[in-house]
């Protein structure tokens, strides 16, 4: 059916506006209310107003990854830390005013690599394990937020010129990041990926980020 333009005189300016007219073609109730705009006497915020709707991105399996990572953490910390024992332990038994053994030193230089190595694996993956609990992008009209492990940092969009999806990281890996205008990039926790993953295509998600900002780009040039 037909939606009427107008129904009945208005009390000032004549027959009063209810909604546009749509053909059934093309009539949804979202661009029906849309076009409505704000109602009168309603007053919108100024933080409302200047970032509209906000869209938000997750990690695809954010519990399941939260979860192997913090275990993978947590044994590469224990590991590290009874291998520290063990180089503190053939370090004390080392006779007062005396050099350790070529074979005593040799398993104290590997326990010293093993507990510096395991360490910092455990490190990167505690950092990764709360960066997947806490990642998002939140998508506004104006910018995005891309929340993080340790921060979070609002980029407007004006200053995005790619969105990249092979970035590789010290403590993310292969993950996604955005391209500014200065050279810099910012990393998406959001979209860090698996070992076993890193021949696979880009996610839906990082497709429709470089879509949107496509569209801007479009828009800002205008028709020629």
């Amino acid at each position: 059916m037909t939606i009427p333009r107008q129904v009945g005189p208005g009390p000032e300016t004549g027959p009063r506006t209810v909604l546009p007219d749509y053909s059934r073609s093309s009539a949804t109730v979202e661009r029906m209310v849309a076009a409505l705009g704000p109602r009168p006497g309603r007053t919108e915020s100024a933080g409302g107003a200047r970032r509209g709707r906000v869209r938000a991105l997750f990690p695809a399996a954010a519990v399941r990854d939260t979860l192997l990572r913090a275990v993978v953490a947590a044994l590469c910390l224990g590991v590290a830390l009874l291998a520290a024992a063990g180089l503190l332990v053939l370090w004390l038994g080392v006779a007062p005013g005396h050099s350790p053994g070529i074979g005593r030193l040799l398993v104290m230089l590997v326990l010293g690599a093993l507990t510096l190595l395991l360490g910092l694996l455990g490190a990167r993956f505690s950092l990764a394990a709360l960066g997947t609990a806490r990642a998002r992008v939140e998508i506004t009209e104006g910018d995005l937020l891309v929340v993080g492990p340790l921060r979070a940092r609002r980029v407007p969009w004006r200053e995005v010129v790619a969105v990249e999806s092979r970035v590789v990281h010290p403590v993310h890996w292969l993950t996604a990041a955005l391209r500014l205008r200065d050279g810099t990039r910012v990393v998406m926790p959001a979209f860090d990926r698996h070992i076993w993953t890193w021949s696979r295509p880009s996610g839906q998600d990082v497709r429709a980020l470089r879509t949107e900002l496509h569209r801007r780009e479009r828009a800002g040039r205008g028709p020629r």
